[in-house]
This record gives C-alpha cells, sequence and structure tokens, in this order.
C-alpha cells in the first residue's frame, strides 16, 4: 500500500518530485491493467481510489444510499402529476335502479349511471405544485447530505488507516536500527569489546522491536480492512491530505421571515449557514413540511364533486321510454373542526423541522469550534514534536558516538535509541494527527470532498 506522508519539516501535503513522477507511472501501469481486466475479467470493486471524493462515492454506491433520495424524490414528481390533473381523487360510478315490480307492477322502472369527478380548486392545485416543487429540493438536498455524511465517516477510516500505516513503517525503521545495533554488538563480543550482557540486551531490543512491528502490523491490516469493506477500494485517496477550508465572517439567516433562524444563524460563517449540506437539507426539509400545510389548509374546504351520467326511465308498460343526460355539481362547505386534526398535524411537522434545524445549527457551531481548536492544538503538538526530534537526534548522536569509542555503555545508547525512536514515531503521528485534524474541520464546515 503507498501512502503520501507531510513532510517533516513543513507539515504540508506536498510530495517530492520524484515521488509525482513515480506515482503518475504506477496510475498509468494501474489505468492499463483495469482496461484489460475490464474485457477478460468481472468488474471488480477492489480498484484504486484517485480522490476522496471517489472513495466516498464508492462507499454511497455499495451503501445504495441513492434509494433514499430517489424515492423521495418518486414523491415529489407523484405529486406534481396529480397536480397536473384535473381530479382529486378517484372517480366513482354509481348506478340507480328503481322498478315498480313488487308493488303496482305496471312495468314502471328507472336506470340512472352516474360518474362522480372530484375537481380540484385552482388554489388546491396550487398547494400541491408548491408542494410538488419543495419535496423535489428536499430530496436533491437529500442526496448532497447523503453525500456529507458518507464522507465523514471515509474520512475518519481514512485517517484510522494512514495513523496504523505511520505507525508500521516506524515500527519497521525501529526494527531495522535494532537489528543493525545487535549485528554491530555482536561483532564487537566475538572480538571481546563487549560482554556477552551487552548482546543479549541488544537482542532483547530487537525482539521487543519484532513484537511492535507484529501489532502495527494487525492494527494497520484491521484499519485497512474497514476502509476497504466501506468504500470496497485497495489503497487510500490521493492526496491523503486535505487543504484548510477558509470560511469566515457573519452569516445571515437561513430564513429571514422566521426570527429564531436569523438569531441562530448570524453566529455562522456566511458560506456555512448558506451551502451547509446538513443544513441545506433540513431548511429544504423545513420548506416541505410548510408547503404540506399550505395544501391541507387548500384542501380545508373540500372538493367540489362533479357528477356526469344518464337516465333511462319508462312510467308505464304502454309508455315510450326516456332517455335524458344528467349533470349535478355538488359544492362542500369546510367546517374548521373537520379539518382541526390534519391542520394540527401539519403545523406540528413545521415545528418539529425547525427544531431539528435549531439543534443542528447549535451542533455545528459547537462541533467547529472544537475541530479549530483541534487544529491549533495539532499545530503546537507538532512545532514541539520537531523541537522534541531534535534533541534526540542529537543525544542519540553523541551516545552512537561515545559508544563507538568506548567511553560509553550500551544501556545508555538504547535508553537513547529508543527516546529519538519515539520522538520520531510521535512527530511522524503528529504529522499526520495535523492532517486528521485539518479534515475534520472541513467536515465540520460542510466542504465536500472533490
Amino acid at each position: 500500500m503507498h501512502m503520501h506522508q507531510p513532510h517533516p519539516s513543513g507539515g504540508g501535503s506536498h510530495a517530492p518530485p520524484s515521488a509525482g513522477i513515480a506515482g503518475s507511472r504506477r496510475g498509468l501501469r494501474l489505468s492499463t491493467l483495469c482496461l484489460l481486466s475490464l474485457l477478460i475479467l468481472p468488474v471488480s470493486h477492489a480498484a484504486t481510489a484517485a480522490t476522496l471524493g471517489e472513495a466516498v462515492d464508492a462507499a454511497l454506491t455499495l451503501a445504495e444510499q441513492g434509494q433514499r433520495a430517489d424515492a423521495q424524490q418518486a414523491v415529489g414528481d407523484a405529486v406534481r402529476a396529480k397536480a397536473r390533473g384535473l381530479l382529486a381523487d378517484n372517480p366513482a360510478l354509481r348506478v340507480k335502479l328503481l322498478s315498480d315490480q313488487f308493488t303496482g307492477d305496471d312495468g314502471a322502472y328507472e336506470v340512472e349511471a352516474m360518474v362522480d369527478l372530484p375537481l380540484l380548486l385552482p388554489g388546491q392545485r396550487s398547494a400541491r405544485f408548491a408542494l410538488a416543487d419543495a419535496t423535489g429540493a428536499a430530496a436533491d438536498a437529500l442526496c448532497t447530505r447523503l453525500r456529507w455524511e458518507m464522507a465523514g465517516v471515509v474520512r475518519e477510516l481514512v485517517w484510522e488507516a494512514a495513523l496504523a500505516e505511520g505507525r508500521l513503517r516506524q515500527a519497521e525503521a525501529a526494527l531495522a536500527a535494532a537489528e543493525a545495533l545487535e549485528a554491530t554488538v555482536a561483532k564487537r563480543e566475538a572480538a571481546g569489546e563487549l560482554a556477552r550482557l551487552d548482546l543479549l540486551l541488544a537482542r532483547q531490543d530487537t525482539l521487543a522491536r519484532q513484537s511492535e512491528l507484529a501489532a502495527a502490523r494487525a492494527e494497520q491490516t484491521e484499519a485497512m480492512a474497514a476502509y476497504q469493506a466501506l468504500t470496497g477500494l485497495a489503497e487510500l485517496p490521493v492526496p491523503l491530505a486535505e487543504s484548510p477550508a477558509a470560511l469566515s465572517g457573519a452569516g445571515a439567516a437561513d430564513d429571514p421571515s422566521d426570527a429564531h433562524n436569523a438569531a441562530g444563524a448570524a453566529q455562522l460563517p456566511a458560506a456555512i449557514a448558506g451551502t451547509h449540506p446538513l443544513l441545506a437539507s433540513l431548511r429544504q426539509g423545513l420548506a416541505r413540511a410548510r408547503a404540506e400545510r399550505g395544501r391541507v389548509r387548500a384542501d380545508r374546504s373540500g372538493t367540489p364533486l362533479l357528477s356526469l351520467g344518464v337516465k333511462h326511465a319508462r312510467a308505464a308498460r304502454s309508455a315510450p321510454e326516456d332517455d335524458a343526460l344528467q349533470l349535478e355539481v355538488s359544492m362542500p362547505f369546510g367546517v374548521r373542526s373537520a379539518s382541526a386534526p390534519a391542520m394540527a398535524e401539519a403545523e406540528q411537522g413545521v415545528t418539529d423541522q425547525l427544531a431539528e434545524l435549531q439543534q443542528a445549527r447549535r451542533e455545528l457551531l459547537r462541533g467547529i469550534a472544537a475541530a479549530r481548536a483541534a487544529v491549533s492544538g495539532a499545530q503546537l503538538q507538532l512545532a514541539a514534536a520537531r523541537a522534541r526530534v531534535e534533541v534526540t537526534e542529537g543525544a542519540l548522536a553523541l551516545a552512537r558516538r561515545a559508544f563507538d569509542l568506548g567511553e560509553g555503555d550500551l544501556t545508555a545508547l538504547l535508553r537513547a535509541q529508543e527516546r529519538a525512536r519515539e520522538a520520531r514515531l510521535d512527530l511522524a503521528l503528529r504529522q499526520l494527527a495535523q492532517g486528521r485534524a485539518i479534515s475534520r474541520l472541513n467536515q465540520a464546515l460542510g466542504v465536500l470532498p472533490q
């Protein structure tokens, strides 16, 4: 597995030119292999993710989350299709038969056949169009929200795997240094310069590093397995580190007509209040709830009923038969008590959506503040880790020189080597932690990976 790590001197994410050339050549070879596999083998999900955005898209595909937005979009399409028609409900057929067969038996009868057509009023039709538009917009916002939520999960798994990879690389380097030191001690012990106890101490340190390497390899394997299970991809995204989003300034209210919204949104940066996937989805949900309330209000008076039919009648056996067309119009009278439950339910839907929006805004404020504090803390910790590496490397150089000259013992060298190893590991992990902190800040700010 290949992974780009930030450069120790800058904490950034720029790779050296040679790494970029090697990455390009590797990408070309992988592209060729993938093209050949499409021709001769079934499609496999375990492909290389070129970007973090592609990893998120792959995870969404495996999770089949898009069906939720498709179902909501289908609801909006159905409401719009109904609004385009003339009928408010299903038509009905009424048949009536009158006969004197069991009374006077004079041969009189009357047959009526009517088709009842519930009609939409203009206000009801416009309310349904508004509901359809709001439902479609909510479905689109849900797509973006689902991608943002999946991005948060993928980002966490990516950085867990990256940190595990960093620990693995440091464990490999520590084992290599321990083995090199053991080989040196073994030569000097064979030459009679060092005691047998020194060789045993060196070998003990090598065995400890082997144990750490085995644990680091298991941790890295587990982290990559979790990432691959979510995305179906075998390698981490490239580049690994993200650029920090720079968003500042006071934002306007999500809904200027709502005083509560205005008071809450004024604390959020303008770009977040306007484009954050979570807030956008909840705002569209609120708009849909209000549109549903408008539809219920428009339906309070009921719908007129148009009835069309024919009538076939005869007064007696000897009388002629009469045929006639019939037209009936029924106008309902809306009663407030009859529509009160539906109106109360619609009002509750609006209130629930508004409360959820307010709660989400407060949680975003806390999350953004915590993420920004974490980024600042990671920068300070990275600077301290660099200084620690410089000190421990200098101490290790002095201890190694003293040991080579016979002026220092092996125990002092091992202690200096352990401290230097811990400092290098801490620096590598602090660099990765800074990248993870920036990634979490971008997630809190609602930045979608490309």
